[in-house]
């Protein structure tokens, strides 16, 4: 059986244009680059090449997993965060036999079962860097073996000109893919092409057998007040609300942008539900989902790189009004309701469980040093960085005698 499926996908591999591709952990990949992950079923980790323009799927097997236990995160009723790695970025260059300033931590993810945290790292500045897939075992660093891995690839189709720029010098290949969501058997990744609407989602089913579905987005920006199709999605997510799947995502400065995953059709043009204005000036960074213990609702939390984070009742997207069109530029925030999350300087984010996120953070006192920490959930709020009335021994002791 798996013999045939071989032969099938390598006719495939032939007949697509080089789009598929098929390896049994043999050594014969080639990473160009390692920036956006994600994990679907059966331990599939999702590893996007933007320099490569593909996306590998690795088949990770027990030995690439190790279950994290008796990790201390810190007390989630008060509050407490850890420092799992302090100066992470240092000790992470050490690990890769480099310095810090050459080593740029692309994405983070924990596998949803055993909590292991893994990052997607570049060792190494400009086209010569050297990707890598970092793990984190009880604090400490190991590296994945991706050549012992089975792996399969899809190519993405029109990627950006290797040498093509945006106007300050960032290389627009780089952007080829923003993010991967896997959901219910397929992945959707954003990005951008080389045509003019080149903002564009790309769907395809999991085991790979099909070329991509290309699908273009333009969406209405109320900051710039007008109509957009260039830049891409920076962070999305995928979720079930009121019985329909809606990919939500987030834009550059700062669109929050509503989806419904029966729109995204190959070679459709598609203009996504600007829903909220998350405020002006800022770029989204990460998205995650969490069930509020205080009242049991589901929420977003959406983390910026220039502001306070983002969260919203999961369950008003779907019926949240439209921003109005061909209206005056509107900075924000605005539209959905939102509230305003107390944390600066996130730099990646991933949720560990309904309890606590794992977070890339620059200290907020030392700006050089970057940790890698636990942030309780659903305040996402550390309070040993603030001075408050529950920081003193009194508070302490007083609680604990009313229990």
């Amino acid at each position: 059986m798996k013999y045939h499926l071989f032969v099938l996908m390598l006719a495939l591999f032939v007949a697509g244009g080089h789009q598929l591709s098929h390896a049994k952990g043999t050594g014969d990949l080639k990473l160009l680059s390692a920036g956006a992950l994600a994990f679907g079923d059966d331990n599939v980790l999702f590893v996007g090449d933007s320099k490569g323009a593909a996306v590998h799927a690795f088949q990770l097997g027990e030995n690439d997993i190790t279950r994290q236990v008796d990790v201390d995160y810190g007390i989630g009723a008060n509050f407490e965060g850890r420092a799992l790695i302090p100066h992470v970025d240092k000790k992470l260059a050490a690990f890769l036999n480099t310095q810090a300033e050459h080593i740029s931590i692309n994405d983070l993810i924990v596998h949803p079962s055993s909590g292991q945290i893994f990052m997607s790292v570049s060792r190494g500045r400009g086209p010569n860097a050297q990707p890598v897939i970092v793990k984190v075992n009880q604090n400490h660093f190991e590296l994945l073996e991706l050549d012992a891995i089975p792996h399969t690839s899809l190519a993405v189709e029109n990627p950006p000109n290797e040498k093509a720029k945006l106007q300050f010098g960032q290389l627009q290949r780089t952007l080829t893919i923003t993010d991967i969501s896997y959901w219910k058997g397929e992945i959707f990744v954003a990005g951008i092409s080389n045509e003019e609407f080149s903002s564009t989602l790309r769907r395809a089913k999991y085991p790979f057998t099909e070329r991509f579905a290309n699908t273009r987005v333009e969406i209405w920006h109320a900051v710039h007040a007008q109509f957009e199709n260039r830049a891409p999605i920076m962070s999305q997510l995928i979720r079930e609300i009121d019985g329909k799947d809606y990919l939500i995502a987030s834009y550059t400065c700062t669109p929050l942008v509503r989806i419904p995953l029966e729109d995204i059709k190959p070679n459709a043009k598609i203009r996504g539900a600007m829903i909220g204005e998350l405020g002006y000036g800022s770029t989204p960074l990460d998205m995650i989902t969490f069930n509020h213990a205080f009242d049991k609702q589901d929420y977003l939390l959406v983390t910026h790189n220039q502001r306070n984070g983002t969260r919203i009742a999961l369950k008003d997207i779907a019926k949240a009004e439209l921003m109005p069109v061909n209206s005056p530029s509107n900075y924000g925030p605005a539209g959905i309701k939102q509230v305003s999350v107390p944390v600066t300087g996130m730099m990646q984010t991933a949720k560990l469980n309904d309890s606590w996120a794992i977070v890339l953070r620059k200290h907020p006192e030392e700006l050089a040093r970057l940790d890698l920490r636990s942030m309780p959930l659903p305040l996402y709020f550390d309070r040993p960085e603030h001075i408050v009335e529950m920081n003193w021994p009194l508070y302490k002791r007083e609680k604990k005698a009313k229990h």
